[in-house]
């Protein structure tokens, strides 16, 4: 290679050829011999004819100094000049080229797979034998790198993808501490992302021989997993505290009423000046887009720490509340719905009104607590509000008992019949001794927790 300033030729002795310019240049401006001298009469008849057309005695300058340097040009452009062209390697020895390959690789995988094209060229002109590995992936076999010619793994490129976890550097050191090698040059194409391994990775590598780490510009971000809290959804933004862009996009996904996916709201997160790595975010939507939302992403990022997906913790289900007791401020300890309310508070809208205007509000559950008798009319309506997919909960009671419903007759809106008159247990016209509660069977969400043995049932 020949440089000459910031410019360099891959091929220079192609250069040779602007020597013959010159020789070039006075064969072009050379004169024609005269032409030999013949008298012939018939000349006679052409005297006083003009010719349109005449010839120059040579060739213009200006038509002369174009060619050559045309030709000059094509010289130049055969010799393969390089702008600013990068030192080539000089080393002859195997070459290890060691990718991270991890979630925080996939958003220019592209260009990653394009210097790691330009690394094996290179290798291959300098015929050096190559091994690539991905940390993401699994340890070689047979206790050696696969070091081999550099077109061959140029082949599998398109093979090679980014997974969606972080690389395990300390398992890649380990594996190289007990592995069968001679000594390697390594390059070693890194995400940016810090682990607690990388000091062990790094000294395991230069063990081996030189180690160049190369690195792009691009700062990965991740999300993390969306929590509810006080009526918004928030989430944490975590990004390198050096080198984080001054902002960037965050948005809900979820689908419409018709089930295709749509950005349901858009945010936007600044990094001020003193960031400390974490950026906290809150969107602010209706209950009806909240609970559609299934997952939150970075605009700018493709890659799976870019996506947090949301479970049902994020949704808060309406659930009306409905009694059949009445009383002022000074009852509601007393109030069968006091312990409904505090239970369903952190986790759910609730809805307290009457049924008519509950099921006006497309509640996904109604707790009736001790409801005796209902009309004709919100019978009726409450059957048509099951029958569209909704859920009735009912707790009984003494006005639930003294109404009647469901003693005699199947009703719809119990799910057993009820026994009619009360039972008395563990007294001296009793039925039997107060019952306790059972252990719980191996199958129950409850399976493992200690029954306490002070809870009795006395009454029916």
């Amino acid at each position: 290679m020949l440089s000459v300033g910031a410019i360099s030729f891959l091929t220079p002795w192609v250069l040779a050829g602007l020597i013959a310019l010159p020789l070039l240049w006075w064969l072009l401006r050379a004169i024609p011999p005269a032409p030999a001298k013949r008298v012939f009469p018939g000349v006679r008849l052409l005297l006083g004819l003009q010719d349109p057309e005449r010839m120059p005695e040579r060739t213009p300058w200006w038509l002369l100094a174009l060619r050559i340097a045309a030709l000059a040009a094509a010289i130049l452009a055969f010799a393969e000049p390089v702008l600013n062209p990068r030192a080539e390697d000089t080393g002859r020895g195997p070459l290890l080229i060691v990718l991270d390959g991890g979630w925080a690789s996939a958003p220019r995988w592209t260009a990653r797979m394009n210097r790691l094209e330009d690394l094996l060229d290179r290798a291959d002109r300098t015929g050096r034998p190559v091994a690539v590995h991905l940390l993401t992936g699994e340890m070689p076999g047979d206790n050696r790198l696969p070091f081999r010619q550099a077109r061959d793994w140029v082949e599998r490129i398109p093979g090679l993808q980014p997974s969606a976890w972080s690389p395990d550097r300390s398992a890649f050191a380990t594996w190289l501490q007990n592995a069968d090698s001679e000594g390697f040059e390594t390059i070693w194409m890194s995400d940016g992302l810090g682990t607690e391994g990388d000091d062990t990775f790094l000294t395991a590598l230069q063990a081996q021989g030189d180690v160049t780490v190369v690195r792009d510009a691009y700062v990965p971000l991740a999300v993390t997993s969306p929590q509810f809290s006080d009526g918004a959804i928030r989430a944490e933004v975590l990004a390198p505290t050096t080198g984080a862009r001054p902002s960037v996009e965050l948005g809900a996904i979820g689908p419409d009423p018709q089930g295709i996916e749509r950005v349901l709201g858009v945010t936007r997160v600044l990094f001020d000046p003193e960031f400390d790595g974490v950026a906290e975010v809150t969107l602010d939507l209706p209950v009806e887009l909240r609970n559609r939302v299934s997952r939150l992403t970075l605009a700018e990022d493709r890659s799976a720490g870019a996506v947090a997906l949301a479970d049902d913790g994020l949704r808060r289900r309406k659930v009306g509340l409905i009694s059949g007791a009445e009383g002022g401020e000074a009852q509601q300890l007393i109030s069968p719905l006091h312990y409904l309310r505090k239970a369903l508070e952190p986790s759910a809208d609730l809805i307290e009104s009457d049924l008519a205007n509950t099921l006006n509000a497309a509640p996904d559950v109604i707790v009736m607590a001790d409801v005796g008798a209902v009309t004709e009319t919100e019978r009726d309506a409450l059957v048509a509000w099951l029958d569209r997919g909704g859920m009735l909960v009912r707790f009984a009671g003494p006005r639930l008992a003294a109404s009647g419903e469901g003693q005699l007759e199947e009703d719809d809106l119990l799910p057993v019949r009820l026994r009619a008159g009360g039972r008395t247990v563990g007294g001296a016209m009793s039925w039997g001794a107060p019952k306790t509660l059972r252990d719980f069977p191996d199958d129950s969400p409850f399976a493992g927790l200690s029954v306490p043995a002070e809870v009795a049932v006395t009454t029916q």
